[in-house]
C-alpha cells in the first residue's frame, strides 16, 4: 500500500490546503507480535503480545488553515498519539506525558515556505519519511537501528520550503525534549538542537542530505553533542522503488536524557538498502537490509525486514511484517521498538496487524 499520502500529511507544508478550514483526522493501528530471545530476569524467552502503532502511530489530529490572502496562510496542528492496546497516551518521555505528543505547532505559510513554532518533526525525521520505504514505523523499520530517525523536537522553530524539485528545511530548538530538561538559565547550550535538510527530486528519483545535532540536556552535559549526517537516494522503475542510504554518527553522551558522558567518543556508520514492489493497487511487498559498523569495537549488527501490505479499501489495510536481527561481537540490537535482546543473541519478530485511516 502506498504510504506517501499519509507521510506527506505530517510535513509542515500545506500547499494543498489553500482554503480556510479545520480538518479532523486520525489513524488506528494495532497488531499481535511474536518475538523470541527477549531479555528477561531469567535469561531470554519468547513472547506473544499486542502492539500498538506498528505501521503508523495511532493518532487523532486537528489541522487548521486560514487564508490570509496573496497566497499567505496561517497554519496550526494539534496531533495526539494514542496506544490503541490500552488507550493510554503515547509519545511521553521522562516524566512528561503529552496530550499532543506527535505535533503541536502554529505558523505562517507563504510562497517562500513555512515557518512554524512548537513541537514538531525534526528534519532528520522528514528525511526518513522519504528514504525509509518501511514508513519509519515504530516496530520494524530504520528506527530499529537508530531512533533519531523518528525524532520530534520540543521548543522548536522550523522552516520548510519547496521550490520546484528543491526542498530546504532547517530547525532550531532551545530544549529538544522537555521530558529531559534544557532551557536552563545560564546554560544556553543545554538541550539545544539544530538540524537541516537539502533535497532534490526529479521525476521518479530523488536525493537528499540531512544533519542533526543535539546537545546534552543538563548544565554538566551541555557541551557534549550527538551528531548525525545522513544521505539518501531513491528511484523508481514502473511498480518498483529502491532506496539507498548512509548515516554518519558521532556521540559524546549516552542515556536517553543526554546527561551521561561516554568514556570515549563513539563513531558509527550505518548503511541501508530497500526495495518495494506494488503487485496490484492493493498488494505490495517491501524489504530492507541495514548494517551498522561500530568504529570502536566489533559490535556490528545486521537487520533484515520484510513487509507485506494488503489494502481492503482506500483507508483500511492489513499487514504482515517480519524482522531478523543478527548480532555480532556482543551487540544487542533488537528487531524493533519495545523489544530487548541479550547481547550476542539473534532475534526474530513477526507481527500481524490492521490499520485504518479516517
Amino acid at each position: 500500500m502506498k504510504r506517501t499520502g499519509l507521510l506527506a500529511a505530517s510535513l509542515v507544508s500545506g500547499a494543498a490546503c489553500a482554503q480556510s478550514g479545520v480538518t479532523l483526522y486520525g489513524v488506528a493501528d494495532v497488531g499481535v507480535e511474536y518475538v523470541n530471545h527477549v531479555r528477561s530476569a531469567n535469561g531470554s524467552n519468547s513472547v506473544v503480545r499486542m502492539q500498538p502503532g506498528n505501521q503508523s502511530g495511532s493518532r487523532f489530529g486537528i489541522r487548521v488553515v486560514e487564508d490570509l490572502g496573496a497566497n499567505w496562510r496561517a497554519i496550526a496542528r494539534l496531533e495526539n498519539g494514542t496506544n490503541l492496546d490500552t488507550g493510554t497516551l503515547a509519545n511521553g518521555t521522562g516524566s512528561t506525558q503529552r496530550l499532543f505528543g506527535r505535533s503541536a505547532y502554529v505558523g505562517i505559510e507563504s510562497p517562500y515556505g513555512a515557518v512554524t513554532l512548537g513541537r514538531q518533526d525534526a528534519p532528520i525525521y522528514d528525511f526518513a519519511k522519504t528514504y525509509d520505504l518501511l514508513g519509519v514505523s515504530a516496530r520494524y523499520s530504520i528506527t530499529s537501528m537508530d531512533p533519531v530517525f523518528a525524532q520530534r523536537i520540543d521548543n522548536s522553530a522550523k522552516y520548510f520550503g519547496q521550490f520546484g524539485g528543491l526542498t530546504v528545511e532547517t530547525s532550531y530548538s532551545t530544549g529538544w525534549d522537555a521530558g529531559y530538561g534544557g532551557e536552563v538559565p545560564g546554560a544556553p547550550r543545554a538541550g539545544r538542537q539544530i538540524g537541516g535538510q537539502l533535497g532534490y527530486t526529479s521525476g521518479n528519483s530523488g536525493v537528499a542530505v540531512v544533519y542533526d545535532q543535539t546537545q546534552g540536556s543538563t548544565v554538566a552535559s551541555q557541551d557534549w553533542a550527538n551528531k548525525n549526517l545522513a544521505v539518501g537516494a531513491t528511484t523508481a522503475f514502473g511498480a518498483a522503488r529502491f532506496v539507498a542510504g548512509y548515516r554518519w554518527n558521532r556521540s559524546q553522551y549516552g542515556g536517553a536524557n543526554g546527561a551521561t558522558m561516554l568514556a570515549s567518543t563513539q563513531r558509527t556508520d550505518m548503511y541501508w538498502l530497500q526495495g518495494s514492489y506494488n503487485f496490484t493497487s492493493a498488494f505490495s511487498l517491501t524489504g530492507g537490509a541495514f548494517y551498522t559498523n561500530n568504529r570502536d569495537n566489533a559490535q556490528d549488527p545486521w537487520l533484515f525486514i520484510a513487509l507485506a501490505d494488503y489494502a481492503l479499501s482506500k483507508r483500511t489495510d492489513l499487514y504482515l511484517t517480519a524482522a531478523y536481527a543478527r548480532n555480532r561481537g556482543g551487540s544487542a540490537l533488537a528487531v524493533g521498538s519495545g523489544n530487548t535482546v541479550q547481547p550476542g543473541q539473534n532475534q526474530t519478530g513477526v507481527l500481524l496487524g490492521m490499520r485504518h485511516k479516517f
